[in-house]
């Protein structure tokens, strides 16, 4: 299995929280601390765009647990977790001690789950550590598994922000020698994926607006105790899957009915130019329109 950034990059990160700390500790400081008062947030903000108690969710990035555990006792709620690091797996699977959820391993931004099975995808704290290209696929992957109607909940580190410049000026000082990647997004990219994609942008909250509707009270871990309303620090885009298709979203790997030969033979174009038929297809066919059959 060929290794990537985003997978050697956690995996360091994990080991370097366990060294010196207590087991919960390092767990919960792995994914940036306020473990159960974010995961709280998480929740409501989740109810708030459409969680209900039967729902089916898919939590890309799901760490250690901090969702998962906020989620729990919510008895007919379906869940399955993914995250590229094993330890964190097992550990949120027994934090949550629900024999019905399951937790992944998936290192190859794949998610091992059902076309058309999920109510919500969740990925907070996850995008922004991945390539745009890298979390096109994972909203790739989302939109497929989603149900029509299905929302996908991500959460991001927005140019517009002020307070999130600093982490930009971060990223400068250790252009040479990075802790793991601070990947940036706006407005602008979102919405070009969600064209192609063929998903519905329901609502974008920003950072520095306290716009997650609270069910009850939160007490951070500084102590501030958040009453009506929250933030989760980075901004939230909610996504939606079209609840009557007006056309496929674009592949990214092979179409199962895909024959290099046929399509050649379709497009003599593109076989007098010498390219690759796949390649010639993922990237420019599908969208001009190209048969795949003569």
């Amino acid at each position: 299995m060929k290794s990537n950034h985003s997978v050697d990059e956690y995996k360091k990160h994990v080991k370097q929280m366990l060294v010196g700390r207590f087991k919960d500790r390092a767990m919960a400081e792995s994914i940036g601390g306020n473990f159960i008062p974010f995961g709280l947030i998480m929740r409501d903000l989740m109810l708030q765009y459409g969680l209900e108690s039967g729902s089916a969710v898919l939590d890309i990035g799901c760490g250690s647990g901090r969702l998962a555990n906020a989620l729990k006792e919510m008895p007919s709620l379906k869940y399955i977790g993914i995250d590229v690091v094993k330890e964190l797996l097992e550990y949120a699977s027994t934090l949550c001690g629900r024999e019905d959820w399951r937790f992944y391993m998936s290192t190859d931004f794949t998610v091992p789950v059902q076309d058309n099975s999920i109510d919500m995808v969740t990925a907070f704290s996850v995008f922004t550590h991945l390539l745009h290209e890298e979390t096109f696929v994972y909203l790739y992957e989302a939109r497929r598994v989603l149900k029509p109607g299905g929302k996908i909940i991500f959460s991001f580190l927005d140019f517009k922000i002020p307070a999130h410049w600093a982490v930009f000026r971060s990223n400068i000082r250790h252009i040479h020698k990075r802790t793991h990647l601070n990947q940036f997004m706006d407005e602008g990219a979102v919405s070009t994926w969600c064209e192609h994609l063929k998903l519905n942008i329901i609502d974008i909250l920003p950072g520095n607006e306290k716009k997650i509707v609270l069910r009850q009270p939160v007490t951070l871990e500084n102590g501030i105790v958040e009453s009506e309303f929250a933030s989760l620090g980075q901004s939230i885009c909610v996504l939606e899957k079209p609840r009557t298709e007006e056309g496929n979203a674009p592949y990214i790997n092979t179409p199962p009915d895909f024959d290099p030969e046929l399509y050649l033979k379709a497009n003599p174009d593109v076989e007098e130019a010498g390219v690759d038929a796949l390649e010639h297809f993922l990237i420019h066919g599908q969208f001009e329109g190209r048969k795949l059959k003569p």
